[in-house]
């Protein structure tokens, strides 16, 4: 299922084992080289340590309670994670980040962005419009395979002009209708006998 990242944000994380709120969902953490949310910080009286993470792999569910996990084991501190370091050390913030198309346009800022509830992929990021382009379009919707390149200061996409070669390409086909037919042979305006 696809959500809005507007959904995972303060999402109560409920525990299987006891029917009870253990958290509450705060931060994601994003690998940008794939476009992943891997883990979620989380906050909450129940926990053990005040910095704690739950990998999006041990949710079982998102529903309109919140995450669904085993139980508050799942959440753990980030220092004893030594995979999830490396991405923690990326420091990536999707939200705000500018949107540039590979010509080097300006198309706008991250505002939200899509993610599928099974994988934890982000799908698509919705794009608020500069003040001024915003009259005509409000919001662009960007799909994954559209993304050229993600670092922490930019997002690059592939632009959606068509470029003239492909314009005169597709503009280039005969019309059967509109051929000249051929027509008999004639000398100075005159028809040429037969005989």
């Amino acid at each position: 299922m696809l959500v809005l990242s507007q959904r995972l944000h303060l999402a109560p994380i409920m525990s299987l084992q006891t029917g009870a709120r253990v958290a509450i969902a705060k931060e994601p953490i994003i690998d940008p080289r794939r476009l992943h949310i891997v883990a979620l910080y989380c906050e909450g009286p129940l926990l053990d340590s005040e910095a704690a993470v739950l990998y999006t792999g041990d949710i079982r569910e998102v529903s309109d309670i919140g995450l669904i996990v085993d139980d508050s084991d799942v959440i753990m501190d980030p220092r004893q994670l030594v995979r999830l370091q490396e991405v923690i050390d990326f420091d990536f913030h999707l939200m705000h980040l500018p949107v540039l198309t590979e010509h080097g346009k300006h198309l706008g800022k991250v505002s939200d962005y899509t993610v599928d509830t099974l994988t934890f992929l982000i799908h698509k990021i919705h794009v608020r419009r500069p003040l001024l382009r915003s009259l005509s379009v409000a919001e662009l919707i960007i799909d994954r395979q559209q993304i050229i390149e993600v670092t922490n200061q930019h997002i690059i996409v592939r632009s959606a002009t068509v470029t003239t070669e492909a314009r005169s390409k597709s503009t280039a086909f005969a019309n059967p209708f509109r051929t000249p037919s051929p027509q008999p042979d004639t000398i100075d305006g005159e028809r040429r006998s037969s005989s």
